[in-house]
């Protein structure tokens, strides 16, 4: 049974309680010390309307009523019932650059942290629509197949590395190839790409396979990272703060490309951006997603969950009414001795 605690740091106020209990006890023999004091323990008997209050009794039912009200602010719940719904949405694939090249530092902090912050923002923008990622340098595959989980897209998102490359290059066309391949084909319906890339290096095929996606129904946009200016390719393989080298030994500059990525766009019908602008990459991206057609899947997904805090509650207000009753004597048997 998987259940979840809407509000969990409510149930810190559970340390209270026996806190509460010393407290009440401690209060509780005060009164007797006090009460001893002033009158005559034998005269005090005698004159008491109840000889005996039920104070353990009393204790432990108000310590288990606010036991339950703890519980019950914190809400627990179970999940909703499963049930297969049908949904319409776009399917976009992210095809996500992680050659080394993306590791420059042209831009702060890095090209590659920077579209990974840029890619979890677009994320986060398009909650109606299924995504998919794909990644490549020298080679290109599916990182994650299309889904509507924006969270497990966040953190594969946030899981890309260079590292991942195993060789090298900018194999832009076989990236729109394998979306074609993972794209679900249906007739007349319209699928997103969008490209984050510097360019740099880029296979000469790119241009074809994005003419020839764009006569299957892709809209592909490409989004540009680093500056034409370009930058040193950080290499820590060697320790230190070393850079990649070319044959002759001089440090490899790094440049945006973005005259490619804009051909490759075009030949798809749809548009460039530089990622460096924020804004009016995020706003393009999701104008270039509206206007996609979209078509119905079936999603299983969980119904609103069920919250136990009526459970707790009732109990609690029991509890208390039986207390109230009790400190009104009316629940009282009357006995010759004091309960500590």
């Amino acid at each position: 049974m998987n259940i979840t605690v809407e509000n969990p740091y409510a149930l810190l106020l559970l340390l209270t309680v026996p806190i509460l209990a010393i407290m009440m006890t401690s209060w509780r023999k005060g009164r007797i010390i006090l009460s001893e004091k002033i009158v005559n323990k034998t005269i005090f008997d005698k004159i008491s309307v109840r000889k005996s209050d039920r104070f353990g009794l009393r204790r432990a039912i108000t310590l288990f009523a606010i036991t339950f009200i703890i519980f019950a602010i914190s809400n627990p719940q179970l999940p909703g019932a499963k049930q297969l719904v049908n949904k319409e949405s776009s399917d976009i694939f992210i095809a996500f650059d992680i050659s080394r090249s993306m590791l420059s530092q042209d831009i702060a902090p890095d090209r590659i942290t920077k579209a990974k912050l840029f890619a979890v923002k677009l994320v986060e923008s398009m909650r109606s629509e299924r995504i998919g990622l794909i990644v490549f340098a020298g080679a290109a595959y599916v990182y994650m197949p299309l889904t509507n989980d924006y969270n497990a897209a966040i953190d594969f998102i946030n899981g890309l590395s260079t590292e991942m490359a195993s060789y090298q290059g900018t194999a832009i066309g076989d990236a729109i190839e394998v979306a074609e391949k993972a794209f679900t084909q249906e007739a007349n319906r319209s699928k997103g790409l969008i490209i984050i890339s510097d360019g740099e290096d880029h296979d000469s095929d790119a241009e074809k396979a994005a003419e020839k996606a764009s006569q299957g129904g892709m809209v592909i946009t490409t989004l540009g990272v680093g500056t034409e200016r370009g930058g040193m390719i950080p290499d820590n393989s060697t320790g230190g703060a070393n850079y990649k080298l070319d044959d002759q030994g001089n440090p490899i500059r790094s440049k945006l490309d973005a005259s490619a990525l804009k051909k490759i766009a075009t030949k798809a019908q749809g548009s460039y951006y530089n990622i460096g602008d924020n804004t009016e990459s995020l706003k393009g991206v999701l104008d270039m997603v509206s206007k996609l057609d979209k078509g119905e899947y079936q999603s299983i997904d969980t119904a609103n969950n069920f919250s136990l805090y009526p459970f707790f509650l009732w109990p609690a207000a029991i509890l208390l009414m039986i207390e109230l009753l009790m400190g009104m004597g009316l629940l009282i048997t009357k006995k010759q001795t004091h309960e500590v």
